[in-house]
């Protein structure tokens, strides 16, 4: 095994997010693992972003900024991507930050098991505060619950949801390679579609979340996750492109372990499942009761789809529905 560290690539996304970045910049700075390359891509910010970031580059040669027109943050990222030089990869955005071992620990298990593309650990979330001291911290349970794997039982598990975060992983540039670009038309589950294009690649992922791998995610307003609509509105997009992936890919061409066919009809049903609501609550409730009667012919648990129809809708006629800017 080498002895010399591979070169990591954090990649800070920003857009008027100056208030929050000297955490995810110190973080990186404080890192145990030294051999990493900073690439700060400022996505058109109006705030004194570019002050703060160029401060830290004149301070440190392994921090580089880079200007970019607003394009959003899926174009950011994959600005940095383009840009990356290093083996491995590390996401984060600019209002989070990550533990100080977590480079060294998550590189580690990368040069000891080449089979895995990417290892990722536990998320916390803490509300802001500009001292640390009064920040409260608490563990974030994805709908998803973390485990490693590959193949057939990865894709039915991150079939229904994301089970990390962006800045959970540590992953091989060369997975990044293999599955493209994130999807700029995608402004929320961009990170579910891109790592979900990963597994069917047949990707392996490993979960570790020993002391010193955390990742720490800020909640403010400003967060996407919020946003009912935009969320459920992206996760169907996001969807629709997985399936017609699918549907374009020969199963012969399938990596080992992967059986198109029924995870082609999962997706179908999970489609139908988040259509009913989505139209049920924000848009057309015939459209929303036909997803319901398509999720009670296919769905496994087709029961409870009348008990979650009938909520939104109820949700819908108390007015509940107002969409956010």
């Amino acid at each position: 095994m080498p002895t010399t560290q591979p070169l990591i690539s954090v990649i800070i996304p920003c857009y008027n997010y100056a208030a929050y970045m000297h955490d995810a910049i110190d973080s990186i700075l404080a890192q145990t693992y030294q051999n990493w390359e900073m690439l700060i891509i400022d996505d058109g910010s109006k705030d004194n972003t570019a002050a703060i970031a160029q401060r830290y580059a004149a301070q440190d040669a392994r921090i580089t900024y880079h200007y970019q027109a607003n394009r959003g943050l899926s174009a950011a990222r994959n600005t940095g991507l383009g840009l990356a030089k290093g083996e491995y990869v590390q996401l984060l955005d600019a209002d989070d930050y990550l533990a100080p071992e977590k480079l060294a620990l998550h590189a580690a298990l990368l040069r000891e098991r080449p089979e895995v593309a990417l290892v990722f650990g536990d998320t916390y979330n803490f509300k802001h505060a500009e001292a640390v001291a009064e920040r409260t911290i608490v563990p974030l349970h994805l709908r998803m619950g973390p485990r490693s794997g590959q193949g057939q039982e990865l894709a039915l598990h991150m079939a229904h949801d994301n089970m990390f975060l962006p800045g959970n992983p540590v992953f091989r540039k060369s997975l990044a390679d293999r599955i493209g670009s994130f999807n700029e038309q995608l402004f929320s589950l961009e990170d579910w579609h891109f790592w979900y294009r990963g597994v069917l690649l047949g990707a392996a992922y490993l979960y570790d979340n020993r002391p010193g791998t955390e990742f720490y995610a800020r909640t403010h307003g400003n967060n996407m996750s919020g946003n009912r609509y935009k969320m459920w509105k992206y996760k169907i997009h996001a969807r629709h492109l997985l399936i017609e992936q699918m549907q374009s890919q020969q199963p012969a061409t399938a990596p080992a372990g992967l059986d198109l066919k029924p995870l082609l009809a999962e997706h179908l049903v999970l489609l139908y499942e988040e259509q009913a609501r989505y139209n049920l609550l924000f848009e057309s409730v015939g459209q929303g009761v036909a997803n319901t009667v398509r999720y009670f012919l296919k769905g496994k648990k087709s029961g409870h789809i009348w008990y979650d129809s009938a909520y939104w809708l109820k949700e819908r006629l108390l007015g509940r529905n107002k969409i956010k800017p």
